[in-house]
């Protein structure tokens, strides 16, 4: 019967069980797609965007090698818009169309817009959580090794509700239930993931991460105080001088300098947050590899704070580049246009105008220029640095059941959120 036939993976394997190698082989002309994908956004504005993204996960997917063998992605372009399609008609313009009623028949200085305004975030908040599930659900669902699907089993609502109530944790324990949180989220998607017809299992714990959580809360903590006492300085300071001057108040100038204080002291903070932060990161990602296990295999991964501050550093680079590179590429094209006509854009207040909307959109979309390089740097920097431990017997793994999905990560794409 054609149902007792072997699985390719079991034909290759022939019953035994096997130590998995995990690889990474670097996909090509990632370059050209990213200019493609982006000409293509420009052209159909933003719709080709969900096949552009389809494209890119093929070529990440087929990078990472298990024993050699690519994984596949599946999913199609249609899948993606049909879920955003459904998600804008369904919450987004509801939202929208919520808020401008109750702008319009209660004023927007009403109580009941910041009633609303706050039920809206509860809301959001839920559906993040709900979308994020959904999100892993289908990519997971779109994902195959061998010829054998995964999948995510479970309540994407039940899993949306535990990301909201431990959310709520979070103020009231001034961020010390983070771990604990973190730990309880991975450990839910996790033991509802599968491979084919078999279970993964978390069995993590919050404990091991409190160590490096403590370093960087306290870290965060000091980074706080010390950005208040700068700022509160500057702005001591330039009130001393203004009050000196006999002007009473801030002038113009003295407003530029407070402006130039704040935002750049808020974003020393930052950088020095991220940094202070990628360490805890790196801990987490490797405690949690460590204790998510596959039949009798085990993962462990090797990433340290220091190299993801480097992957930081250098995807921030390429995504400047990207920016200024289609900067450089519309001025070209207004020069190129200038001397055609005989005359310069700003000569012309047509042209000018015109360029000048062309340069916003610009660097508005131009963010994700360079957006599958930048994926695929990151991802090689986790592949290589995981490994699989232990055995797992593929022969008596059978395909999983199809979960019947149809359209694909609709909140993810709502709320810019990422399943992984």
């Amino acid at each position: 019967m054609a149902n007792d036939q072997p699985l390719p993976h079991q034909q290759a394997t022939g019953g035994r069980r096997r130590a998995l190698r995990l690889d990474w082989v670097q996909p090509i002309g990632l370059l050209g797609l990213s200019i493609a994908n982006y000409l293509l956004r420009l052209v159909t504005l933003g719709t080709y965007h969900f096949w552009g993204k389809t494209e890119v996960r093929r070529r990440l997917w087929s990078a990472v090698r298990l024993d050699d063998e690519p994984l596949e992605y599946t999913g199609t372009g249609r899948e993606l818009f049909v879920g955003f399609l459904i998600v804008f008609a369904l919450v987004l313009l509801p939202i929208l169309l919520g808020g401008v009623a109750v702008a319009i028949l209660f004023g927007p200085q009403s109580p009941a817009l910041a009633i609303y305004q706050l039920l809206l975030y509860v809301l959001i908040a839920l559906l993040i959580g709900i979308g994020t599930s959904r999100a892993q659900r289908y990519r997971l669902s779109r994902t195959r090794w061998r010829g054998i699907r995964m999948g995510l089993v479970g309540s994407s609502w039940r899993y949306g509700w535990t990301y909201f109530w431990t959310l709520l944790v979070l103020p009231f324990t001034l961020g010390w239930a983070t771990p604990w949180r973190a730990t309880r989220l991975q450990r839910m998607l996790t033991d509802d993931m599968r491979f084919g017809d078999r279970p993964f299992r978390f069995t993590g714990s919050s404990g091991p991460l409190y160590g490096p959580f403590a370093i960087l809360w306290l870290g965060a903590l000091v980074i706080l105080v010390v950005t208040g006492l700068v700022i509160q300085l500057g702005l001591t300071n330039l009130g001393i001088a203004a009050i000196a001057a006999k002007r009473g108040q801030l002038d113009s100038a003295t407003i530029a300098k407070l402006i130039v204080i704040v935002y750049g002291v808020l974003a020393v903070a930052l950088l020095a947050y991220s940094v202070l932060s990628a360490f805890y990161r790196a801990a987490q990602f490797n405690h949690f590899a460590a204790h998510t296990f596959f039949e009798g295999a085990t993962f462990r991964a090797s990433t340290t704070g220091g190299g993801l501050v480097w992957i930081a550093i250098g995807n921030f680079l390429i995504w400047l580049a990207g920016i200024v590179a289609a900067l450089l590429a519309v001025f070209a094209v207004a020069v190129g246009l200038g001397l055609a006509l005989g005359t310069s854009p700003e000569q012309t207040p047509v042209l000018t105008q015109a360029f000048s909307l062309l340069g916003i959109a610009v660097i508005i979309t131009a963010a994700g220029l360079l957006s599958p390089i930048i994926q695929a740097r990151t991802t090689r920097y986790l592949v290589e640095r995981m490994e699989i431990v232990g055995e797992v017997p593929l022969a008596e793994i059978a395909q999983g059941q199809d979960q019947g999905i149809r359209r694909g990560e609709g909140l993810a794409e709502a709320f810019d959120i990422d399943a992984f």
